[in-house]
């Protein structure tokens, strides 16, 4: 199912989603197993596919070289990644504070690259700690899974934890140029009524399964 999801993905050119769907499966099957041939399975799939869609795409091609250097094609693809990296750099340590920044001069601040806009406005302090309530919401997430003795569950609400996991890993090495920016959404915060909706969603059915193992520990929980 999941590799009839990729080529679907592919089929349309969007590759991000794939990404986050790949790496999902492939953390859940270690989860679900403790087999560490299921990881060294899912990076050598996942560099040999990388390699082959990056030989065909040129979407891909594009984003990848703007990502070694943005500046080269300033005016046209290279154009959103550059100016993200001014505003990180213009926004310091402490930022340049709140309404004080030029989000719009960053294409679609709103929603792919609203971490730059923060780090801009923030500074490195600001975006840390944004991520680090991204970090808190993981931890306690995996927490909830351990905790849970239904494997359903477990799997479940650990599999929720890689899918924000890894979606704010994404974006924040996009809009920093670490990797090739994929176009996925940061949870909570980006524009998008699709995307916030499936982010409650995933809340609302770990703060089930954690209430359901706090049950099964103390029935005369209510």
């Amino acid at each position: 199912m999941c590799f009839i999801a990729l080529l679907v993905m592919a089929a349309t050119n969007d590759f991000g989603p794939a990404l986050l769907l790949f790496l999902t499966v492939f953390g859940m099957l270690y989860i679900a197993t403790g087999r560490t041939s299921w990881l060294l399975l899912g990076i050598a799939a996942l560099v040999i596919g990388g390699l082959a869609v990056a030989k065909v795409s040129t979407k891909i091609q594009t984003r990848i070289a703007n990502m070694r250097d943005p500046l080269a094609d300033y005016y046209n693809t290279g154009n959103q990644l550059s100016e993200s990296l001014f505003g990180l750099s213009t926004g310091g340590i402490t930022g340049s504070g709140l309404g004080h920044g030029h989000p719009e001069l960053i294409p679609l601040a709103f929603s792919d690259f609203i971490l730059g806009a923060v780090g801009e406005e923030l500074g490195l302090i600001g975006l840390s700690a944004v991520l680090m309530v991204f970090t808190l919401l993981v931890i306690r997430m995996l927490t909830t899974a351990m905790s849970n003795r239904d494997s359903f569950g477990k799997l479940l609400v650990s599999g929720f934890a890689l899918i924000l996991l890894l979606q704010v890993f994404v974006v924040a090495g996009g809009i920093s140029g670490l990797i090739p920016m994929t176009g996925l959404t940061t949870p909570f915060m980006s524009a998008g009524g699709s995307s916030l909706m499936a982010n409650y969603i995933i809340v609302g059915l770990v703060l089930r399964v954690s209430h359901h193992a706090a049950t099964l520990e103390d029935p005369t929980t209510v």
